[in-house]
């Protein structure tokens, strides 16, 4: 079944199901065949039993207690919880492991610093596809379209035809322009072009489009994530942006007339690009060089997209539309035809633009875009959980995706500390929609790289009870895994800014050293079983397509060989094993082996990477809300050290490791923030962690 079907059942099981299914995790145990690859999961076949011990208060039963520079407060919570958190300035995780290594410090392997290095080999191959071969083939793409798009101006006479051309020469014009600013602006539409280039330049909120007409977010044209780090990239987001965003409704607010003209602009486009050639090669083949690796990173178009409305266009206008004149195609008698049959196609499911709430989202948001931002799943829960679904709350929280998700610790936190129970239709919300997440099946989960990272966190949602370490089974440790979860989805929103379609309220191994200081690894060798199960998948899926460097490949490789060791070594550890040297080895110089995974020659660091990359932090507006103005920003900032105290050959130690900072806050949606901006504002007045840290950060 595809993807589409199963995310149009999914809408279907949120309307039907009841609210007292207990969410179960899944748990994918045989190989799940995608349309990018085959997903082999790694198997974990363990049961917990860590003997116990007990942390005297005062810390006396703990050898190297001295070692440490602790607060009273940090002293208290390490005997309490067994261990604590407490904020740094290191700028990357292996600093930290490596100023352990020096100072002979026991270290304290973390999942966070595994999932971080996931985050920079995911983040880092998107960036130099892009550079290499996206930024190349949009360039061309753009070229074809806005010389094509002259031509069909010229063809058409009746007055239909005459102005769907002209606004689709328009939006041609707009791309290019944002994609290389030395492009030529056809005079027949420069004052629309000019006018909605000025828009964009100005990145003020929300205001009517001069071509289009209807009300765009000209604040989501600001470059973010890793796409300021060239002008190349900078420019590909502008473009790739609108060509993501802008619509061509079927049944828009305006009116049948309307929808009419937009429609016939859409399906001028198809017959454009269907036409068209760059060189020999058909136009739609480098659209699909675009598309298609995209949907492998991030997801399929939430909105209807060139492929159905071939099919359509096909049973209206038949196979040989292509060589129909533009007067032909844009016969309103035939585009009424047309838009009937689109009605029976799928509707989006995340709004992502301006609705009112007397509006229904599925009927004036449905249409075509050129190259659709993606449906991902964490966008379509903060839909369903603000205004108008639950009336009045206009923002939702990070901790709702991981309720959504099984964790009964985030749904506590939201309702306990946060109150998020105040807001009518907040607890059958998510009770609807976990019913419907844990419903889902196997091939749902392993279908693209975002679902299953999303699927790698679960293993941090569960209770850690009697067999599992002692620092492992309190509430505090329930916090700092949320945290965890919270820090690497921070990273994903990051990673993909640009094809993540946003929600919107509505509005109303190294050998080890000669002196070898025995560590630990943070036992969950469920998390690095399905780590290092979706390393493999992106290394594998990216080589059979060709799109994946050697030396990224290696690197990828080189991070499963790494989680498959630390899997072991968990398993080891929770059924008190000993681990030999060169188990121990790999703990020791885990600093030095994750900063080996995460630099790069200079001929792809200089291309891909500036200033900004030299830290950690990063920031990701993930929802709009338009009544205030003011977007949900999540970051991440400067490592945190974490210290745990941990059973070694018989004796009780501190063990110093590396975890995230975790960031939530509103932000001015006209000053949506850029990594540069956002590692400013954590030097000079950083906003606070989350209130419930503080169950384990001092």
């Amino acid at each position: 079944m595809g993807s589409r079907i199963k995310f149009m059942s999914f809408i279907a099981a949120l309307f039907v199901l009841s609210s007292s299914t207990a969410f179960s995790f899944p748990q994918i145990t045989s190989n799940v065949e995608t349309e990018f690859g085959i997903y082999s999961p790694y198997i974990v076949n363990v049961v917990p039993n860590v003997q116990p011990y007990t942390i005297k208060l005062d810390l006396s039963n703990v050898t190297n207690k001295g070692t440490f520079q602790l607060t009273d407060n940090e002293k208290k919570l390490l005997a309490k919880n067994g261990f604590v958190a407490s904020p740094t300035k290191y700028k990357q995780v292996y600093d930290i492991y490596n100023y352990c290594q020096k100072e002979n410090i026991p270290i304290f392997v973390t999942t966070d610093s595994m999932l971080h290095v996931y985050h920079i080999l995911y983040d880092y191959t998107l960036r130099i596809l892009e550079t290499r071969k996206l930024c190349d083939d949009l360039e061309k793409l753009n070229n074809i379209m806005l010389k094509s798009a002259i031509a069909q101006y010229d063809m058409a006479t009746t007055p239909l035809a005459k102005i769907a051309t002209k606004k689709n020469l328009a939006y041609f014009a707009v791309a290019s322009v944002l994609n290389n600013p030395s492009i030529t602006v056809p005079t027949q539409v420069k004052d629309l072009v000019d006018a909605e280039l000025k828009l964009i330049e100005a990145h003020r909120n929300f205001d009517p489009s001069p071509i289009f007409g209807y009300d765009e977010d000209y604040s989501q044209y600001v470059p973010r994530g890793h796409y300021t780090r060239n002008e190349k990239l900078s420019r590909y987001f502008k473009s790739m942006m609108r060509y993501g965003r802008m619509m061509f409704r079927i049944t828009p607010r305006e009116g049948i007339e309307k929808g009419i003209e937009e429609t016939s602009q859409a399906i001028l486009i198809i017959s454009l690009i269907k036409n068209s050639k760059i060189g020999s090669e058909p136009a739609l083949d480098a659209w699909n060089r675009i598309y298609q690796p995209t949907a492998f990173f991030v997801g399929k178009s939430d909105d209807l997209s060139i492929n159905e409305y071939i099919e359509i266009i096909e049973r209206i206008y038949g196979a040989d539309y292509a060589n129909l004149s533009p007067d032909k195609l844009a016969d309103s008698t035939k585009v009424l035809s047309f838009i009937e049959e689109a009605k029976k196609y799928h509707s989006p499911m995340i709004n992502s633009t301006l609705v009112w709430e007397s509006e229904n989202i599925e009927v004036v948001t449905k249409g075509f875009r050129f190259m659709g931002q993606r449906f991902i799943p964490d966008s379509f829960m903060f839909q369903q959980l603000v205004h108008n679904k639950v009336s009045g709350r206009m923002f939702p929280k990070g901790l709702d995706i991981f309720a959504i998700m099984g964790s009964e610790r985030a749904y506590d936190i939201l309702i306990n500390v946060y109150k998020q129970n105040g807001y009518p239709g907040y607890t059958d919300q998510i009770a609807k929609m976990r019913d419907a997440f844990a419903k889902m099946d196997d091939e749902v989960w392993a279908q693209n790289l975002y679902w299953n990272w999303l699927y790698v966190l679960m293993p941090l949602l569960t209770d850690k009870g009697a067999g599992h370490p002692i620092f492992m089974q309190n509430k505090a440790w329930l916090d700092k895994d949320l945290s965890t979860s919270l820090g690497s989805w921070a990273e994903l929103r990051h990673d993909t800014i640009l094809y993540a379609k946003q929600s919107y309220a509505m509005k109303t191994s190294l050998p080890p050293t000669p002196q070898l200081v025995k560590g630990y690894v943070e036992p969950n060798p469920e998390l690095y079983a399905r780590l290092a199960s979706l390393a493999k998948l992106t290394r594998e899926g990216l080589s059979a397509k060709n799109l994946l460097l050697t030396e990224f490949g290696a690197k990828f490789k080189q991070l499963e060989e790494l989680l498959l060791s630390l899997k072991e070594i968990s398993e080891l550890e929770l059924t008190n094993q000993p681990l030999d040297r060169d188990q121990y080895g790999i703990i020791v110089n885990i600093g030095k082996t994750l900063e080996s995974i995460t630099t790069f020659p200079p001929d792809v660091s200089s291309e891909i990477e500036n200033q900004e990359d030299e830290e950690m932090a990063i920031i990701a507006d993930v929802h709009t809300n338009p009544d205030g103005s003011a977007v949900l920003e999540e970051g991440v900032g400067y490592p945190m050290n974490i210290f745990v105290v941990t059973s070694v050959d018989g004796e009780l130690r501190i063990t110093q490791g590396a975890i995230f900072s975790y960031y939530e806050f509103e932000q001015p949606m006209s000053n949506r923030l850029t990594d540069g901006e956002w590692q400013n504002i954590l030097k000079i007045n950083p906003p606070p962690l989350p209130i419930w840290t503080g169950s384990f950060i001092d």
